[in-house]
């Protein structure tokens, strides 16, 4: 196993546990976009969403399910104007040993006060970066990692260390010490 491997995995560590939700179907609730917009961009933007979901279900164990009730939604998605240093965000609203409970992503839309520029593809790839979060990955190694920052937003899949970090992650449960993992892997 290389040492970016290794740098990968102890960033996806919260106090060296594997932190993650402990099923394998996780249900999003996506809110609606009130920001001024036209129609054809707010569908635009709902239909960037399940794309970004249907990648993940294609490359994960888990199963992200959109549904239509934000009260069984494990992960709830808002829409928020891009501010100066994020297009996006998740934020861990509940962790009970080392299990995610509930998730709030905020990604970001056009501003025209906000110096990010804000397009299709980066709420794609802002929207694939915070779903990664939600699965419990931390931030990349190579700059072909969706999950790397500073981030190269041209990026709409997940990269072969996103996808063995993942897999790694989610052949131990939750909490497993990264030291175990680290000698598991020699």
């Amino acid at each position: 196993m290389n040492n970016n491997i290794y740098k990968y995995i102890q960033n996806s560590m919260i106090n060296n546990k594997i932190c993650r939700f402990n099923k394998s179907d996780i249900n999003i609730f996506v809110t609606q976009i009130y920001a001024p917009l036209p129609d054809f961009l707010k569908k635009e933007y709902y239909y960037i969403i399940e794309k970004a979901v249907s990648i993940w279900n294609k490359y994960s164990s888990v199963r992200f399910n959109i549904t239509e009730n934000q009260y069984s939604a494990d992960i709830v998605i808002l829409w928020t104007k891009a501010g100066i240093k994020f297009e996006g965000m998740c934020k861990f609203k509940s962790i009970v040993a080392s299990e995610f409970k509930s998730i709030t992503i905020e990604i970001g839309l056009p501003n025209e006060k906000s110096p990010k520029h804000i397009d299709a593809n980066t709420i794609l790839h802002t929207t694939l970066h915070e779903l990664g979060h939600s699965l419990g990955l931390g931030h990349g190694v190579s700059e072909d990692d969706i999950m790397f920052v500073p981030h190269k937003k041209t990026l709409c899949c997940p990269s072969k260390n996103d996808i063995d970090v993942l897999n790694i992650l989610y052949s131990y449960p939750c909490g497993t010490d990264f030291k175990i993992i680290c000698n598991d892997l020699k």
